[in-house]
This record gives structure tokens, C-alpha cells and sequence, in this order.
């Protein structure tokens, strides 16, 4: 069985430029989610962020075991580790156990140009783009995001949805829903009244839902 993970705002507050997230202010050091499978916890996202110098590190683990009765039938590992420098994604490190198979996505800073590696080929954006790491809300505000399993570039459209109220695992949350459509599809991601990444759904490639819920967003109860 391989489900392979592939998902990876103009919210109340709109946010005036992506440049301005701090994300350390914003979700402090570390934000954590439940990894939900068709309704059952079956793994754990974390992100964590810190700063050395002028660098902004972001490292993101996932991990998820799938169990068909008490025998583990599937195993699916994510790590990232992004490099910001002056608002500007300059090093990015991937490297997925999809089950039996490894995969690494790699980007370096070239000039003006971010160079990228992957397991599709070459690629070279110039433009600042944000990754499908998803912890940045300004993303909303894009047509393009790089994809951190692919190493592609996709084109997108992010469609803003409903406000809606969220159950997550410490209480609810006031959050608004965005839909991407384009070369990511079946992906829908919700950001709260202050731009904060509280949940992320998308179609896993055996057909299944895979649900992200916040452990670690403050909410009212």
C-alpha cells in the first residue's frame, strides 16, 4: 500500500506583503499537527522555526505508519529544511521515505534565480516563491508555489472559501478555508484571524483523505 502524501488569503486580517510574516511572532517556536487518515491519527507534523544572524531556518518533519490490523503495512517519512535570507528562500533540503523509495528535492539561491533539483528534472524560478510547506499565509496571494516532493514548479489558483468554525484537538478555532485548483488540486488549507496555518486537507494517491489539525494553535474552548 502507498499513499504517498502529495498536498503538500485574504483572511479577516488581510496580510499587507508575505515579506512581513515573522513566523516566529506568530506561531512562536514550534507548531505541531495531528496527521488524521479517514478520521484516524496515524502520524505528526511539526515545524519548527528559529533565526541565526539574518537567516530564517524552517524545518518541517512528517511522519506516518498505516496499520492494517497490528501489522504495519505502509510508512511514509517528509523532512524539510528551508533557508530564508532577506525574504528570499535561498537553500531548501528535502529528502521523503516513501515507503521503499527515497526522494530528495534540493534549490540554491544562483544570482537572481533559484536553482531546483528534483526527482522530475531541472528547474529555475526567478521570481521569490514560497514552498508547499503551507506556514506561510501569504501564499493565498501567489500563482505559483514550489512543490517540495516534486520539485516543480506548479501553477496554481487559490480559491478563498468559507469562514468556518474548526474542531482541532485542543478546542476550535474561527479560521477561513482556501482551495487550490491548477497543477495542485484536491488540496484545501485553512488559515486563522491572524494568517496562522491551523489545518491542511488533501486527496492522498490511494484515495484516501489526509487531514492536518493543529495541536498547538491557541483556541477558545
Amino acid at each position: 500500500m502507498r499513499v504517498w502524501i502529495l498536498a503538500l488569503f485574504v483572511t479577516f486580517t488581510p496580510v499587507s506583503a508575505w515579506a512581513d510574516i515573522d513566523p516566529i511572532k506568530l506561531y512562536g517556536e514550534t507548531i505541531r499537527f495531528d496527521v488524521v487518515r479517514d478520521g484516524k491519527v496515524v502520524g505528526e507534523h511539526e515545524t519548527r522555526f528559529s533565526k541565526i544572524d539574518d537567516e530564517l531556518i524552517v524545518t518541517s518533519r512528517m511522519s506516518l505508519e498505516i496499520f492494517v490490523l497490528i501489522f504495519p503495512v505502509y510508512a511514509f517519512n517528509y523532512q524539510s529544511v528551508e533557508t530564508w535570507k532577506n525574504n528570499r528562500l535561498y537553500d531548501l533540503k528535502v529528502r521523503v521515505l516513501d515507503g521503499n523509495e527515497e526522494v530528495k528535492v534540493t534549490a540554491t539561491a544562483r544570482g537572481d534565480k533559484l536553482s531546483i533539483n528534483g526527482p522530475e528534472g531541472e528547474a529555475a524560478v526567478k521570481d521569490t516563491i514560497l514552498s508547499t510547506n503551507h506556514w506561510n499565509s501569504s501564499v493565498i496571494q501567489d500563482d505559483k508555489v514550489l512543490n517540495t516532493l516534486t520539485g516543480r514548479i506548479n501553477r496554481v489558483t487559490i480559491e478563498r472559501g468559507n469562514a468556518e468554525t474548526l474542531p482541532l484537538p485542543n478546542g476550535f478555532v474561527e479560521a477561513v478555508r482556501y482551495d487550490y485548483d491548477g497543477d495542485l488540486r484536491d488540496t484545501s488549507v485553512w488559515y486563522d484571524q491572524q494568517g496562522r496555518w491551523v489545518k491542511l486537507q488533501f486527496k492522498a494517491r490511494d484515495g484516501s483523505t489526509i487531514d492536518y489539525l493543529c495541536k498547538t494553535c491557541e483556541t477558545k474552548r
